[in-house]
């Protein structure tokens, strides 16, 4: 957090972007600023604050609070189809949203609003809720939902958040102790790109293309799509969505490759089975291995209930009959998700990326950093039937276990 003046109270590095601070500041002098990484930092205006300290207090960074560490998790997915598609993995934060809506409760989520920028926004009907699901490997903006939030919690208003952990722990430490109508809901994350990192690769996809880019949507489920890291792009004026694979899209590559993340990503404080939310969720990567009732192409959720809210939560759903699922041992969970045991691997070659985003053309950042440089292998690979490639995976894993 840096004042008018350039004080450093939190370095740069550390901060996660929450907003937290912005929305506790008594003085309103505190905002959030794009920096020339591309991610918002918290700036003060020197002239209006009173030093009272209360942005500290809030800071999840400088106060992390998780909840203790499970010692089994849940693999389901909704017994609907439709369901299921209408979420990442296994449909089943549809399940919870809608079991909040029906309580006139509302819901919080990331949406992109009519300029493809990510915000946090909520739902008050089931009509209300599309934009919220699936995920959206973006930064969002949370300006003023602390507040709002808060006000709700004040007024009898059941409330369902759902964020990275860092937001979910920034809430947790904003409504204190009136969170007995609060649901959080915090996801297994990687780590987050920048909007401004998105913007850019809007932009040159449509001067590539030479379309209007009307809407995105990330793990595409359409018909016909096998793969989980799929993506669907509508452009103005044409019926029929483009769809691609995480590699075809500058930004998703860049993404999957763990060098466009936030500084402070790579050192997450909540990479661990110990988590902020009273559930978490996730994709339950690997679960062929410890059960033959799935299938990941039906898409299987991951599911920790870490408090005692959440497993009450969670367990009026699974009486209701609306998933399909197991308990399984929370190793069965970290072995295949790394960052429920540590943060994202800081890649070398982050550092150069992110000067020559300022330095040089993006349509050069695009070449050198996020195209595969062999892309046909890409290609190759994912143009062979699924159980092929699961058997060259397995290969592979084997090779570098022992290399």
């Amino acid at each position: 957090m840096l004042n008018s003046r350039s004080i450093e109270i939190l370095p740069t590095i550390d901060c996660c972007g929450c907003a937290v601070c912005a929305d506790t500041c008594p003085q309103r002098c505190i905002s959030m600023k794009q920096m020339q990484d591309g991610f918002v930092y918290p700036v003060i205006d020197g002239n209006l604050c009173n030093n009272c300290g209360l942005c500290a207090k809030k800071c999840p960074v400088l106060n992390p609070v998780t909840n203790l560490s499970q010692e089994t998790v849940h693999a389901v997915y909704a017994k609907s189809l439709n369901q299921r598609n209408c979420g990442s993995s296994g449909g089943v934060f549809g399940l919870l949203a809608e079991v909040v809506l029906n309580e006139g409760g509302k819901v919080w989520g990331a949406a992109f609003n009519e300029k493809l920028k990510l915000i946090h926004t909520h739902a008050s009907h089931k009509s209300d809720l599309m934009p919220l699901l699936k995920s959206k490997y973006i930064q969002s903006d949370l300006t003023d939902v602390y507040r709002q939030v808060l006000c709700d919690l004040k007024s009898g208003i059941y409330t369902l958040f759902c964020g990275t952990p860092c937001q979910c722990n920034a809430l947790k430490n904003y409504v204190g102790a009136n969170a007995d109508k609060l649901l959080l809901v915090d996801f297994v994350c990687h780590g987050v790109p920048s909007q401004d990192l998105f913007d850019k690769t809007i932009d040159w996809y449509e001067r590539k293309y030479k379309v209007k880019v009307t809407s995105f949507t990330f793990r595409y489920k359409g018909k016909g799509v096998k793969h989980p890291q799929s993506y669907m792009c509508m452009h103005e004026g044409d019926l029929k969505p483009h769809v691609g694979l995480h590699y075809q899209f500058p930004y998703y590559f860049g993404f999957q490759k763990y060098i466009t993340l936030r500084s402070s990503c790579y050192s997450c404080k909540w990479a661990s089975v110990s988590r902020p939310g009273d559930l978490t969720l996730g994709d339950f990567w690997g679960i062929e291995k410890y059960s033959k009732s799935f299938h990941t192409s039906e898409g299987v959720s991951l599911v920790i209930t870490n408090t005692q809210k959440g497993r009450d939560f969670f367990d009026g759903i699974i009486n209701t009959g609306q998933l399909i699922g197991e308990e399984l041992p929370i190793e069965c969970a970290v072995s295949n998700n790394g960052c429920l045991s540590a943060p994202s691997k800081l890649k070398i070659e982050r550092e150069q990326f992110f000067n020559d985003l300022q330095t040089i053309p993006f349509d050069q950042v695009v070449i050198k950093y996020l195209t595969p440089r062999k892309k046909w292998i890409f290609d190759l690979y994912y143009a062979i039937p699924t159980f092929v490639r699961k058997i060259v995976r397995r290969i592979m894993d084997k090779r570098m276990k022992y290399e």
